[in-house]
């Protein structure tokens, strides 16, 4: 095996692994900003695009992605929009979070779920974004995981119940009303 090959299988596998550890983390953030599947979805494979590209620069792989990430954000808003937006406005989403004056339900579903998802560990929070977000199976997700099929149902049923007590500390007993 020549010196290319060695380090582009390396470069190969480093991206790999950096796709896989963060890929969701990516897309979460993302569809969180600009509340779009399709926008969320191209965004976050122009980053890992970026990201292949620059592998071998790279140092810190997670910085670096994210850092990415508000470039590539901006660039899609410039090309989307004609008219001047405040793109600090729309990567730091404080302010969207209100409409005439209410919290809008996106911003309070998200603010619950992000405590649900940091109070529990990684691998839960992990299967209830495998399920809720990319539309896994519960067996699909047990197969990702390495786990049993009747944990994950068991735990992911776990987390939508803290969740559903979480809204409704926030005075929202049934989520299908923000709807």
């Amino acid at each position: 095996m020549s010196v290319a090959e060695k380090l582009s299988s390396e470069s190969t596998r480093r991206f790999v692994e950096c796709y896989d550890l963060y890929f969701s983390l990516v897309f979460s953030s993302v569809y969180s900003r600009v509340g779009n599947f399709h926008d969320a979805e191209d965004i976050s494979q122009e980053v890992f695009l970026r990201l292949h590209d620059k592998i071998e620069e790279v140092n810190e792989p997670r910085k670096w992605i994210f850092g990415c990430l508000k470039n590539v954000v901006m660039d899609h808003y410039k090309k989307k929009s004609n008219s001047d937006l405040d793109i600090d406005v729309l990567l730091n989403d404080v302010t969207m979070g209100y409409v005439n004056g209410f919290r809008d339900a996106r911003v309070i579903i998200k603010e619950c779920l992000d405590q649900v998802l940091e109070e529990s560990g990684y691998r839960d929070a992990a299967i209830f974004e495998l399920v809720s977000m990319y539309g896994y199976t519960f067996r699909e997700t047990a197969r990702h995981l390495n786990m049993n099929y009747k944990q994950v149902i068991y735990r992911y049923r776990a987390l939508a119940a803290k969740l559903l007590e979480k809204l409704r500390t926030r005075g929202i007993s049934d989520p299908g009303d923000l709807l």
